[in-house]
């Protein structure tokens, strides 16, 4: 009987071991720089992050987006000026159980 006991203590341990992989949404971001100049090609990666299954990139005012969007990088314009040096990119990653955003400012110059 003592040996059934822990042969299923054992069992259980396992499987709540198991169940607890980690499933912990990172959202992590680089790029070259943060300033550039009007029509530089900036280079954003989020390959960093960790468990996202989905991304979401939106270029805020003055950025043009070179691809789709949802890919793990992307390539953004720097468009010409229109009396402010700062631009945002906002990055959406997401996975089956958690979301995560977060806002980068890049400044562009003459």
């Amino acid at each position: 009987m003592k040996q059934v006991i822990v042969a299923s203590a054992t069992v259980l341990a396992l499987a709540f071991l198991s169940s607890c992989e980690s499933d912990s949404l990172s959202l992590c971001t680089s790029s070259e720089d943060i300033t550039y100049r009007v029509n530089d090609t900036i280079f954003i990666d989020a390959s960093c992050s960790e468990n996202a299954e989905e991304y979401l990139w939106e270029p805020g005012d003055g950025l043009s987006m070179v691809g789709t969007g949802n890919s793990v990088s992307e390539r953004f314009v720097a468009l010409p000026l229109t009396g402010t040096l700062s631009r945002t990119v906002q990055l959406t990653v997401s996975n089956s159980k958690s979301m995560r955003s977060r806002t980068q400012v890049l400044s562009v110059i003459p």
